[in-house]
């Protein structure tokens, strides 16, 4: 970002350019990468910058919830009177990790555009060099809207994994929300969600871009029949043999 800046004030487009703001930092994070055209000479790549987000996350809890069943869950089950609240204990610590781990992504951005950017915003000529489209095109709630979905797509697969791994474990629901991830960039359909936190997607960048508003209550829908998908799957668990 501060060598795209400093080449454009160079050459003497966008001449309002002195650097990059904290939401220049973000878009950066979550620009993605525009739809793959199957017919396309160029061969498909993974956006990595963008997937290694929602890989730390998933890696962050993936196993949380089976590593606490073989650990202290037993003496807590007895103490809480009942599976429900220990599962909902488990979603709600996998809330807490999602959001605390955008709230560090927005501390990194705020420090990075401080201490490199000047914490002033990018001209058009600076975001489309870099990004693809001019950030300073979205409106504050567009914009608003677009900074929401990552954390509401983090959040609904965070809880889509949590509740895979009550049944096929760990390692298999992180492959199978990694697979998700993959299968959603490429062919970038509306009813694979996993790209919909691309900014190059937008629908406010393109026209048949990711309509936001739908997506979020998409992403609240998974959310919802994951929380309920687990609940169901503990309470029909076998856990005798892992009591004393």
């Amino acid at each position: 970002l501060d060598a795209a800046a400093r080449y454009v004030e160079a050459m003497g487009a966008g001449g309002t350019a002195s650097g990059f703001g904290p939401f220049d930092v973000l878009a950066y994070f979550f620009a993605g990468s525009d739809y793959y055209r199957i017919d396309d000479k160029t061969p498909f790549v993974l956006p990595i910058a963008w997937m290694m987000q929602q890989i730390l996350v998933a890696v962050l809890v993936g196993s949380y919830a089976i590593r606490d069943l073989s650990g202290q869950a037993p003496q807590v089950l007895m103490r809480v009177g009942g599976r429900r609240e220990w599962w909902l204990s488990k979603c709600l610590w996998a809330v807490a990790t999602v959001l605390a781990f955008y709230a560090l992504e927005a501390a990194v951005a705020v420090v990075a555009a401080v201490a490199f950017g000047g914490a002033s915003p990018m001209g058009d000529a600076v975001s489309i060099a870099v990004l693809g489209f001019p950030l300073s095109a979205f409106d504050g709630g567009e914009l608003a809207l677009s900074l929401l979905l990552p954390v509401a797509l983090s959040l609904s697969l965070a809880l889509a994994q949590v509740a895979l791994s009550l049944v096929a474990g760990p390692f298999m629901s992180f492959v199978a929300i990694m697979s998700f991830l993959a299968v959603s960039v490429y062919f970038g359909s509306p009813f694979l969600i996993g790209d919909c936190s691309m900014l190059a997607r937008s629908g406010f960048v393109q026209p048949g871009g990711v309509d936001a508003a739908p997506t979020l209550a998409a992403c609240a829908l998974v959310c919802a029949a994951s929380v309920a998908f687990g609940a169901y799957a503990f309470s029909r668990k076998d856990l005798t043999g892992r009591v004393d």
